[in-house]
C-alpha cells in the first residue's frame, strides 16, 4: 500500500520529483507488540517520504500490544516480557490509544 501512495506521484525527474498537485493528509497508524520506540526511526523515514510525495503525514503508534488474550494457555514460555503488565496496559492504555487514533482519523476528514 505504501508504494502505491508514493509511486503514483513520482516523476523520476530531478527538477520536479513529484507531480502531486493536490496533497492529501495521511495518518500512518501502527500497532505492534514491541515498545513504541522500536519503530520510531523507520516510521519517521516513511513520514518524510509521504510528506514529500503524498501530503502532510502524522504518525500514531500503539506499541506493547497483546499478541494473545491469555498467555498462560500456550505451551510457550513468554520470558521476554511480563504478560501481566501487557494485559494491564491493554486494559488501561490501549482503549485510550484507540480513542486517540479514532480522533486523529476523524480530524482528517473534517
Amino acid at each position: 500500500m505504501y508504494e502505491r501512495l508514493i509511486f503514483q506521484n513520482l516523476t523520476y525527474n530531478l527538477e520536479t520529483p513529484c507531480c502531486n498537485e493536490r496533497p492529501i493528509p495521511v495518518l500512518l497508524l501502527m500497532s505492534c507488540n514491541a515498545p513504541d520506540s522500536m519503530y520510531l526511526t523507520l516510521l519517521q523515514n516513511y513520514q518524510q517520504v509521504l510528506n514529500r510525495f503524498v501530503g502532510p503525514t502524522e504518525i500514531f503508534v500503539s506499541g506493547d500490544t497483546l499478541q494473545l488474550k491469555d498467555y498462560s494457555k500456550t505451551d510457550w514460555e513468554w520470558t521476554l516480557f511480563d504478560p501481566a503488565a501487557k494485559k494491564l496496559r491493554h486494559e488501561t492504555v490501549f482503549p485510550q490509544e484507540c480513542k486517540k487514533a479514532y480522533e486523529l482519523g476523524a480530524a482528517l476528514v473534517r
